[in-house]
């Protein structure tokens, strides 16, 4: 295995060496990365891309670390509303288990002003409701 790893490093290595073009008498071309004789230096260069012509690449790393840090600071204030947020629907929440979780009755006012009561069976499933949204809460 490890000679394995040595051959694809010694490749790679390999890789950007000067190549030679050798043109035998027959008139047979081979391409080696020894020169021998009757060989000369073959410039070889990679194919321009489909686009068009090599650009190269733009580096304005001060700006990009500029952005990296606005979206760090925008993802955290994001983060801290979200808890904000949390912590006051569980502080709601808590509040309204407790009121239903005493004994007595419930009573609310409706449109018109008159007293309804909450009846034990819609008590017992706003109750259980609670139980489970509160789970979520810190």
């Amino acid at each position: 295995m490890k000679t394995l790893g040595l051959l694809a490093l010694l490749i790679a290595l390999d890789a950007g060496a000067q190549m030679y073009k050798c043109v035998d008498a027959r008139g047979k071309t081979q391409y080696t990365d020894k020169p021998l004789d009757g060989c000369r230096e073959a410039d070889i260069r990679p194919s321009p891309p489909i686009s068009g012509g090599l650009t190269p690449p733009k580096e304005d790393l001060a700006n990009e670390d500029a952005q990296l840090k606005r979206r760090q600071i925008e993802r955290e204030a994001s983060a801290e509303k979200e808890r904000e947020a949390l912590v006051a629907r569980c502080t709601r929440l808590r509040s309204e288990y407790a009121m239903l979780s005493r004994s007595g009755r419930i009573a609310t006012r409706n449109a018109q002003g008159e007293r309804e009561y909450m009846d034990d069976a819609t008590r017992a499933g706003r109750v259980a409701k609670l139980e489970q949204e509160l789970r979520g809460c810190p």
